[in-house]
């Protein structure tokens, strides 16, 4: 299977991680005020341009069934909407923040919605058909298994066999020692929507240097220093495997499926 590096870069470039000036987070709390700001920006726009509503705090309002098609909000957030069927589809919709908000039925159609947060919400119905979804947050969600995907929605399905198919994966411990690890076919398996899962129990294969110039025996992990990696060994996690698969950062083997991401992750 073979990735780009275009994900990789958002995660540790994109724009979330920088802080916005007070001066450009909008608060819109009325359905005149965000149609106001809306129709500003829709003016200001140059030709092609999509209308820019990024950084906007969208609060209290109801938006259901809205045309809000073609619309740059990213970095806004969206908390206590009703946001029922309201279609942003073809919006650029990266790290927008939903809370407390009535999405079910919303049309999310061919958006990059890369690093949002659906936490909590209730995602029946949205429609992911055509979206990039890499890097958002579906945990503690409910209904995640109720939205409408296609072929072309990315990251929704994981990208490891989901069951019955033993598979190579990749980690990379202290010293930056690479190994190679069998996931067999009984193992439990799981990945959100990210390059990286989870799994319940792996067969150490081999362990190399970054370079491949170095062979070991052993490899110490970055995250528990009393677990190691042993050339020959079955391993399962010390504390357990969390089923959920939206539980990111949880109990379980963590992996990679590309050996030159998983050494671009550690050593960068």
């Amino acid at each position: 299977m073979n990735f780009t590096s275009s994900e990789m870069d958002f995660v540790k470039e994109n724009e979330a991680y920088r802080p916005v000036p007070e001066s450009d987070k909008r608060h819109l709390e009325s359905a005149d005020a965000f149609d106001a700001e809306l129709d500003k920006m829709r003016g200001a726009a140059s030709a092609g341009a999509m209308p820019d509503m990024r950084h906007c705090i969208i609060k209290g309002i109801d938006l259901a069934g809205r045309d809000l098609t073609g619309i740059d909000f990213r970095r806004a957030t969206f908390d206590g909407c009703n946001l029922h069927e309201t279609d942003f589809s073809g919006s650029q919709m990266d790290n927008v923040a939903f809370y407390n908000n009535d999405l079910t039925g919303m049309k999310l159609c061919g958006c990059k919605a890369r690093g949002c947060s659906f936490r909590f919400q209730d995602m029946t119905g949205i429609d992911l058909r055509g979206a990039n979804i890499y890097s958002s947050v579906l945990e503690d969600a409910l209904n995640q298994d109720k939205v409408i995907i296609d072929d072309d929605t990315q990251w929704y399905k994981m990208r490891c066999p989901e069951e019955g198919e033993a598979f190579i994966a990749w980690k990379c411990c202290t010293d930056l020692r690479v190994v190679m690890m069998l996931v067999p076919r009984d193992a439990h398996r799981c990945m959100a929507t990210m390059e990286t899962g989870r799994v319940s129990k792996v067969k150490v294969l081999k362990i190399t240097s970054i370079d491949e110039t170095e062979n070991y025996t052993w490899a110490q992990s970055t995250v528990d220093p009393d677990f190691y990696y042993e050339v020959g060994k079955w391993l399962e996690p010390a504390n357990g495997f969390q089923m959920d698969r939206w539980k990111d950062s949880s109990p379980g083997i963590h992996f990679f499926l590309d050996r030159q991401q998983c050494v671009d992750y550690q050593s960068k």
